[in-house]
């Protein structure tokens, strides 16, 4: 009969994710998820299978607590410039100093179907939220012109992108410059 788990599941995956962020994937090792974890290799093992495993449970989290955190204010009504501003304030205050952690994986593993799988899933959502805003911007007269609102929406998540890396060695100012010039479609 197998014993009951005697530590908190979440809490373990979060510590994953903060060494994972921090290290990378092969720059962690066991000994450093167990050190993290306070768990035994063995616990570490028989709850959620490999290494590569736990990194996956650790980028799913990171990856809902992104969408907790930016992608509802996208869907939010209101101005879409106040909006798109709030947006890009919560990338640059979630992604400084370290970037973001499925940018980092997709840059290291991007060799690993599961990993880049995860990361066109993740980009394919950003586009539709920033899509489903400038429909309605367009509709309410916020765009200056009539743009291609699916290149819009991919040239925005690529200013998300670029943001979450920038924000490891930028400062603040620079920052919003970037987020200024990149809503200058915008009336």
């Amino acid at each position: 009969m197998s014993r009951n788990k005697t530590f908190d599941i979440d809490k373990a995956i979060e510590n994953a994710m903060e060494v994972f962020w921090e290290k990378g994937y092969e720059g962690t090792s066991m000994q450093d998820l167990v050190d993290a974890l306070g768990l035994s290799r063995s616990s570490i093992y028989e709850t959620f299978g490999s290494k590569k495993d736990l990194y996956l449970v650790a980028l799913d989290r990171y990856e809902d607590q992104s969408n907790d955190c930016l992608g509802s204010i996208l869907y939010e009504k209101g101005p879409a410039k106040e909006l798109l501003i709030r947006f890009f304030n919560k990338v640059i205050e979630h992604n400084m100093p370290k970037s973001c952690f499925m940018v980092n994986a997709t840059l290291e593993m991007t060799a690993h179907p599961d990993v880049s799988g995860r990361a066109q899933s993740t980009t394919a959502k950003n586009e539709r939220a920033f899509y489903q805003l400038l429909t309605r911007a367009l509709t309410n007269g916020e765009i200056k012109g009539n743009p291609n609102l699916r290149a819009l929406s991919q040239y925005l998540v690529n200013v998300k992108y670029g943001i979450s890396v920038s924000a490891v060695t930028s400062d603040r100012q620079t920052l919003d410059n970037i987020v200024s010039m990149s809503l200058n479609f915008l009336r």
